[in-house]
């Protein structure tokens, strides 16, 4: 019952003198709102990034040749990557499901009439570049099979090349026209945007398509793929390795890459520095800390009177210190509250804020409130509150009745 009375008498002091409390609590709110929301903004990022990746699917695996890389093995007799790589992967790699080559013709210029786009972005791709990136369309359809065997001279656009070339208008089975090719629209792409980058700008042409209007040749830029159901990213990566390491004769001129690794990489790097800047933000914890000590001896000093008079009816050094530990512990608990309604309030704005602004997405900035750091982060604050009450409490148990019944 002496633990719970001291809880009593402490809320009492708190009510006594409110602000001297809440000025003494300052620093452990500050502290316990800086590192709950640098937590939820940390979190908020990655939640953002996950749900980035997630968009165009994040066990997609990428395949390049790295020709242009200061470690590539100069004596290999690979130039490039080419169809037969896509051939070569689909037949030999077994935990694969469906492999999509892609040559990035670039920006080009795009025209309708009297109308004109100079940085439309086109891509030579075939019938799986929609499924693996999750593209539907719109308006008409996607490229299929059919297209890149016929090597047929059609596109499907993005959002803002429709809008720039054809406002107003059904864009389906208008003539485009660029250097050298005339290409029939059969489709309009959903767009999907991610880190920044729409698709609102591309043409996508058929693969063969483009091989031979803008380089007559086979060449491809990349290639995309992803595992079978059931097998992992880091699984059908190290499979198609495998496979051209073969080809290459064991010549390291390839690079692979998969969206869970590069999503895996910028999560690290913002949890670090979450971490970092959180661990910066507790240094107010210990300011706080300092502030509940200095407040501590002042409450000592103010009621030595009171602790002399209860040291003379009788009670012990230990509830004395117990009472005056108490109260530390309370303005340290009571502050971390504070701060972590403050947090909350202040990231329910953020979110309010980057939705309207519409940053970094359409759905603005999800600021996913951090049970668990809020309450390590008062868990500490309660710790130091008992640590540096020890002291001021340890003075005042060891005051003399006698001297302290004198104190005027």
């Amino acid at each position: 019952m002496n633990v719970f009375e001291s809880f009593r008498i402490a809320f009492d002091m708190l009510r006594l003198h409110k602000l001297r409390a809440f000025l003494t609590m300052l620093g452990v709110i500050i502290g316990v709102m800086s590192v709950t929301l640098i937590s939820m903004i940390s979190n908020g990022f990655q939640f953002y990034i996950k749900n980035e990746f997630q968009k165009l699917g994040s066990d997609t695996i990428f395949m390049f040749y790295d020709g242009g890389s200061d470690r590539v093995d100069r004596n290999s007799q690979i130039e490039g990557m080419e169809n037969s790589d896509l051939a070569l992967l689909m037949s030999q790699a077994t935990t694969l499901d469906i492999v999509s080559a892609i040559f990035q013709v670039g920006n080009q210029k795009a025209s309708y009439l009297d109308r004109s786009m100079k940085d439309a972005s086109v891509q030579g791709v075939d019938q799986y570049y929609a499924e693996l990136n999750r593209l539907g369309a719109q308006e008409g359809r996607q490229l299929t099979e059919e297209d890149s065997i016929n090597r047929a001279n059609v596109c499907v656009i993005g959002e803002d090349v429709a809008n720039k070339l054809f406002p107003g208008e059904n864009a389906l089975g208008k003539m485009i026209t660029f250097p050298g090719i005339t290409l029939e629209v059969v489709g309009i792409s959903e767009s999907v945007e991610m880190m920044g980058r729409s698709t609102k700008k591309d043409i996508y042409v058929p693969l063969t398509t483009a091989q031979d209007k803008w380089i007559g040749g086979n060449q491809i830029s990349y290639l995309m793929t992803r595992p079978k159901p059931g097998i992992s990213v880091n699984a059908a990566m190290d499979d198609a390795w495998r496979v051209l390491m073969q080809k290459s004769g064991g010549k390291r001129v390839y690079r692979l890459d998969s969206r869970e690794s590069i999503m895996n990489v910028f999560g690290g790097i913002l949890g670090g520095a979450g971490a970092v800047l959180a661990g910066i933000a507790a240094l107010s914890l210990l300011v706080g800390g300092i502030g509940i000590m200095n407040i501590m001896l002042v409450s000592v000093t103010e009621r030595t009177r009171e602790v002399g008079l209860r040291k003379a009816v009788g009670a012990k050094r230990g509830s004395i210190m117990i009472q005056f530990l108490v109260e530390a512990v309370m303005l340290s608990i009571v502050g971390g509250f504070i701060g972590m309604g403050v947090a909350f309030v202040f990231g329910q704005l953020i979110s309010f804020g980057t939705a309207q602004a519409k940053i970094p997405s359409e759905g603005g900035l999800q600021m996913i409130f951090p049970l668990g750091a809020a309450i390590t982060s008062t868990t500490i604050s309660a710790i130091i509150g008992v640590i540096f009450g020890l002291y001021p409490a340890a003075r005042a148990s060891s005051l003399s009745p006698i001297e302290a019944l004198r104190t005027e």
